[in-house]
């Protein structure tokens, strides 16, 4: 559903006029703070439900006010009482002021400035909104049986129809007011389910669909066991050198003919983070044949990839692949006519794994084309809902590569995030 599609639809005539007729200003002025609030509101529930905490806390704020959507479905004859207008304004106000208390103030200041209209009223027309915002929620969360997880990707899921609906240079200022880098990294993550935003990129250039496959591997705790054990190692190195020192020239002098083995250390610093595809080298005293695994490719296309992927019953969620054979139109960031039957073929393979869930993100090493990335990703996952992928199954997002060695500078790789 297109929340904030539907809320704009609510803003007829005669909402405008009720509300300009209970604070007392102009209508064209009402209107424009409206609008501004609906965005306003929508984007920060969308913070405010970034996280698990704040999932619940929303979710308990609907069921302890008993939301469920049937005063939004009588608005226009609850407006013209103005008791009961100023019952539903404050509990609006009291809401917002519960689940985000340092964002009102600077709300209304901007909804004040945008529309034109005192504080006083732009504070009214902020708990109307939030009010009515909720509501909807509540109606949803009864409608489909959501809990405080399903509700909060419900409101995810609204940052694609805002980014393609809104205007942007608001929802710019909207993102300023709320000190938040734009709307694209809002949103829920599910618990095990990380953000490439929040993963530093590799220093060594990957160029197969496996690129970001170990990304997940690090780990920022202190591993006490290796740095014990590399303190040992040093210990034993120091005396094995004194000893050497002392006794070598007459070790050498009786020295037999025995070949000593050498060991090879590896140098590329893609050894910290190993790739999946490939086994490590072997000594050379080791038959080649039968200690070296050739991957299998499987299908050319990224559909195909995956496809095989999920068969494999061994294969783990967390695997990424670049969709190689996708171009976007720079006009429109959509998938060229050419690009759509591997798009097709994905969607086939999404129906036949019904559980699956996909994210794409947009890769760029320029920081000016982040937004057009996202919209490429986005589209993709647009163009798989109106094929019949059910749209909570699929996420978008965008990612700042800091690797300018990259020669291709901007693509669309997909995640497995469930299967």
């Amino acid at each position: 559903m297109n929340i904030f599609s539907y809320l704009k639809d609510l803003l007829s005539t005669d909402f405008v006029e009720n509300t300009s007729s209970y604070v007392n200003e102009e209508s064209g002025k009402v209107e424009s703070a409206l609008h501004a609030a609906v965005l306003s509101v929508l984007v920060s529930f969308l913070k405010r439900t970034s996280n698990e905490s704040g999932a619940k806390a929303m979710f308990k704020a609907i069921e302890r006010e008993k939301l469920d959507g049937r005063v939004t479905a009588s608005l226009p004859g609850v407006l013209k009482d103005r008791e009961q207008a100023s019952q539903i304004v404050q509990r609006g106000g009291n809401l917002f002021s519960h689940l985000l208390p340092d964002k009102r103030s600077t709300l209304v200041a901007m909804i004040s400035s945008h529309g034109k209209i005192r504080n006083s009223s732009a504070t009214a027309v902020l708990g109307l909104v939030s009010f009515v915002t909720l509501d909807t929620f509540g109606k949803l969360v009864r409608d489909q049986n959501l809990d405080a997880t399903g509700l909060a990707i419900l409101i995810r899921n609204q940052k694609d129809y805002l980014l393609k609906d809104a205007d942007a240079e608001m929802i710019d200022k909207v993102a300023e007011t709320l000190s938040v880098d734009g709307i694209t990294r809002l949103g829920y993550v599910e618990p095990g389910e990380e953000t490439l935003e929040e993963l530093a990129p590799s220093r060594t250039r990957h160029t197969s669909e496996h690129a970001y496959d170990d990304l997940n591997s690090r780990s920022v705790s202190v591993p006490w066991k290796g740095i014990l054990a590399v303190a040992l190692v040093v210990a034993v190195l120091g005396a094995a050198w004194f000893g050497w020192s002392q006794f070598g020239d007459s070790l050498m002098s009786n020295a037999d003919t025995t070949s000593s083995e050498e060991v090879a250390v590896p140098q590329d610093s893609t050894a910290n983070y190993p790739d999946t595809t490939a086994r490590p080298a072997v000594p050379a005293a080791t038959t080649p044949a039968a200690a070296t695994t050739t991957p299998t490719t499987g299908g050319t296309t990224t559909a195909a990839k995956i496809a095989q992927h999920l068969s494999d019953p061994l294969a783990k969620e967390g695997k990424i692949f670049v969709m190689n054979e996708v171009k976007f139109d720079p006009a429109t960031n959509e998938p060229t006519p050419q690009s759509t039957p591997a798009i097709d073929e994905l969607a086939a393979v999404l129906k036949k794994y019904p559980t699956v869930q996909l994210k794409f993100t947009g890769v760029t090493v320029r920081p000016a084309n982040k937004k057009n990335v996202f919209k490429q990703a986005n589209s993709l996952k647009v163009y798989l809902t109106k094929a019949g992928v059910n749209i909570i199954r699929l996420d978008s997002g965008s990612f700042l590569s800091t690797d300018s060695t990259s020669q291709k500078s901007d693509f669309v790789m997909v995640k497995i995030v469930h299967q």
